[in-house]
């Protein structure tokens, strides 16, 4: 019997192995994907321990910055290589931190018990005329004479590619002036709720010794988050704590809030050789010129820089919710979209004081100015820090 050879071609597979095939691919690609992405994902995994070691690094530098800060026993003058510089008070130091430690992004200084204030740099401090205020955006003009000085804020409005100084804010009875001693006698100065000794000539005298640091200088400090209050109910300016108001009991209206900022130069010796206060409106208005010097920054937007939404949060320096991190920030300085609007000195007729930015429920520009009474508690109003070099 004869058999024939017969040949089978292996070379091929069926549709069936090719659909399994594929399958069994596709689940294993899933598997992959799975494993690098998701929550407990390589990939995640690595951002979150890439962001925490990222962390702990800048908050080790912060402690190096504070330790530094307590032995910095004067003032020095920083200096960068590009030639900026800025006084250093006694009892600061500069930011260690990355992006902190220069004057064109916002020269971060840090006391010994971790508050952060930012370097404001002002060019021009006092202008020979209203008039010139525009073109120099300096903060003052002198009515008095050089051996008796008497300076009044130059106040400004703000547009989307310019700022100009607001018409008749020099006088003394215009609508938005500094300093001023407010004479209406239901909520004023004048009235039963100034429990803190403002007098006409007190605010004069403090607003002159100001311009003339700020003029000796060239700048002065703000503080880098809006102020919220230690265990001790100390004015600060730290990150990730809730911004006070005036809806508190230890910060109880305009007044509460000014009595706070005032002191916490005061409750220690390592901040002897600054002076702080509640911001002044020529102050802020400094800080507005120079950050709008950026063609990324419009301060008269609700959204300062482009694709930063409303802040929602109460916590300084903090996300709103669903983000991870504060798009509320403007050359290192934090919260002037959110939290609380932020009460000044300046004033508007004889019961207002003015606040600028705006709050946790108010979409309100950085630059935009709201005016109430001092005796207001709503928990919308809260208050920054500013710092002036003696």
């Amino acid at each position: 019997m004869q058999i024939k050879n017969r040949k089978t071609n292996n070379k091929g597979i069926t549709l069936i192995a090719l659909v399994i095939t594929i399958i069994v691919l596709l689940i294993l690609a899933g598997v992959a994907i799975a494993t690098l992405t998701g929550d407990n994902g390589v990939l995640t995994k690595a951002a979150k321990a890439k962001q925490e070691t990222q962390k702990a690094t800048e908050d080790e530098l912060r402690r190096l910055t504070m330790l530094k800060a307590i032995s910095n026993i004067e003032n020095t003058t920083y200096t960068e290589t590009n030639g900026d510089k800025a006084t250093i008070p006694a009892g600061f130091a500069v930011s260690q931190v990355e992006g902190e430690n220069t004057v064109q992004n916002g020269l971060v200084i840090i006391d010994a018990n971790g508050n952060e204030f930012v370097w404001i740099p002002v060019p021009t401090a006092i202008s020979d005329t209203e008039a010139n205020g525009t073109t120099n955006k300096a903060m003052a003009i002198n009515l008095g004479t050089e051996e008796n000085p008497q300076y009044r804020g130059l106040l400004y409005d703000f547009t989307d590619t310019d700022s100009t100084v607001r018409s008749g804010c020099t006088t003394t009875t215009s609508s938005y002036r500094e300093p001023a001693y407010l004479t209406d006698s239901s909520t004023g100065d004048v009235s039963s709720y100034n429990t803190v000794g403002i007098t006409e000539a007190s605010l004069q005298n403090d607003y002159n010794d100001m311009i003339k640091s700020v003029y000796l200088n060239n700048g002065f400090y703000v503080a880098r988050y809006e102020m919220s209050l230690d265990a001790n109910k100390n004015a600060q300016s730290k990150k990730n704590v809730t911004s006070t108001d005036a809806s508190q009991a230890d910060t109880n209206m305009w007044y509460g809030l000014y009595n706070k900022a005032k002191n916490y130069a005061l409750k220690t010796d390592t901040t002897k050789n600054v002076v702080s206060s509640m911001i002044w409106g020529s102050q802020y208005d400094a800080m507005m010129n120079w950050m709008h010097k950026d063609s990324n920054v419009n301060v008269n937007s609700k959204t300062p820089v482009a694709g930063t939404s409303k802040n929602t949060t109460r916590i300084t320096g903090g996300p709103n919710e669903g983000e991870t991190e504060s798009k509320d920030i403007l050359k290192n300085v934090y919260d002037l979209l959110g939290n609380s609007r932020e009460w000044t000195l300046e004033a508007y007729n004889s019961s207002y004081r003015l606040s600028r930015g705006g709050s946790y429920g108010d979409s309100g520009s950085p630059a935009s100015r709201v005016g109430s009474n001092p005796d207001d508690t709503n928990d919308s109003g809260g208050g920054r820090l500013a710092l002036y070099i003696k």
